[in-house]
């Protein structure tokens, strides 16, 4: 026993603890604050998102304020800073070039929120979180924060069918669900944050450490999917899966197990979770999986639908009109798509190519491109921890749903592509550094 630990003796011959220096209180202080509120942050962004986007801004704010203190600019948060620097460079450009070209004046305002101020505010903050949380606890609170995404859905749905659309109006301005001939949809902001915690958990659901709440989350995330409508979340479930299942054998710590006991160990939560989620729409709705899969695929044939189709078609006469150059920030094409924003545009990626050309569009794909082939190498030589690959999966099925809805260009989904990366940056700064389990 420790003399300090007995009660017994005197109080002088106790060992005393050494009192907090003045800065560790301070330095802890703010610690907790700022854990507060980036959780707060993310309860607003993954949750409801765009549903308070005035207390999702404010908590952005604190959150980046008490991120600063423990700021620290390493090799490779100074790399990802420097692309972020690039890209706010072509902004600029092209925010000129866009004034010049007529862009009304609101438009550049929201340009320059969406893309300079807001990921440079999710950069610092994710900064915070890797170095005062690390990933694998951030995954944990992803965990929870899936699960009130999960619950909001199924409220979003009983509000709606038991008291109408002015019951969840909370959730989305002018709410629909579309529950006929065995289809089901519903207009939902949390699908947006649900396709990167699919992808991510499908690819990675042993990072949910207690094996009933890995079963049920999963099946809740996939009957959140099947029931939502929407192709980008429903294909996120089999894509994450997919990849998890093609990178498991190039994780950290999973390197002796036989092909078999892979297939198994992955392949069972997927089969409990559709087992699951057909029981819950079996016994509580009238959802034809054949009528969903059907609609999904046909979306898909079509291109996205017809506006879709009509929208891809006159961005790309319009990048072929001003020759790949850019036609500037704020500047629309003759379909119109939001007629309160007409420079918007669900089609990111052709979006971006008629907006700041192609030149323009390599540079904001850079960080991107940097990062799938830097989670590439780190898997090829088995060094791809599970946490990076639950962030890459993520990201990836995320990435692929830009090109159906505009999600990085919302301040409120600029998470889902910013966290993956800071979070390899800062733990793999330099590319000769060994990721260490």
């Amino acid at each position: 026993m420790n003399p300090g630990d007995d009660p017994s003796l005197a109080p002088s011959m106790r060992t005393a603890l050494p009192p907090l220096s003045g800065t560790t209180r301070y330095r802890l202080t703010v610690r907790h604050m700022f854990l507060g509120a980036a959780f707060l942050l993310l309860l607003f962004a993954v949750v409801i998102p765009n549903s308070l986007p005035i207390p999702t801004a404010a908590a952005m704010g604190l959150a980046c304020l008490l991120a600063l203190p423990g700021l620290r600019v390493g090799s490779g948060f100074g790399n990802l800073l420097a692309l972020y620097a690039c890209e706010v460079a072509v902004t600029i450009v092209y925010m000129v070039v866009g004034t010049m070209h007529d862009a009304p004046r609101v438009a550049i305002a929201q340009v320059f929120a969406i893309y300079i101020l807001s990921p440079l505010v999710w950069i610092i903050i994710a900064a915070g979180l890797m170095r005062r949380l690390g990933a694998d606890r951030l995954i944990n609170w992803f965990v929870l924060l899936s699960l009130l995404c999960a619950v909001s859905v199924a409220l979003f749905f009983y509000l709606y069918l038991t008291r109408g659309a002015a019951a969840v109006s909370f959730f989305f301005q002018g709410a629909n669900v579309n529950l006929n001939e065995g289809f089901a949809g519903a207009t939902m902001h949390v699908y947006g944050s649900l396709i990167f915690l699919c992808g991510g958990f499908f690819s990675s659901p042993e990072l949910i450490r207690n094996r009933l709440l890995r079963f049920v989350l999963l099946a809740a995330l996939l009957v959140c999917a099947l029931t939502s409508g929407r192709s980008a979340l429903i294909l996120s479930v089999p894509v994450g899966w997919l990849l998890g299942l093609m990178l498991v054998s190039r994780t950290t710590g999973s390197t002796r197990r036989s092909p078999i006991t892979r297939v198994i160990r992955y392949g069972l939560p997927m089969l409990v979770a559709v087992a699951a989620a057909l029981i819950i729409l079996q016994a509580y709705t009238q959802i034809s999986l054949s009528r969903v899969f059907d609609t999904v695929s046909t979306k898909l044939a079509s291109g996205g639908g017809s506006a879709r189709s009509q929208m891809s078609h006159s961005l790309f006469a319009g990048i072929l009109d001003n020759d790949g150059l850019g036609a500037g920030h704020g500047v629309g094409v003759g379909f119109i798509s939001d007629p309160v924003h007409p420079w918007r545009y669900e089609v990111v990626w052709l979006a971006t190519l008629y907006r700041v050309g192609l030149f323009g569009a390599l540079v904001y794909a850079l960080p991107f491109l940097i990062y799938i082939a830097a989670v590439l190498r780190m898997a090829r030589s088995r060094r791809l921890p599970p946490r990076h690959k639950f962030m890459f999966c993520g990201f990836v099925c995320a990435f692929l749903a830009t090109n159906t809805n505009p999600y990085i260009e919302a301040f409120a989904f600029q998470w889902m592509y910013v966290i993956p990366l800071v979070a390899l940056f800062i733990e793999k700064p330099a590319s000769s550094r060994k990721v260490r389990e």
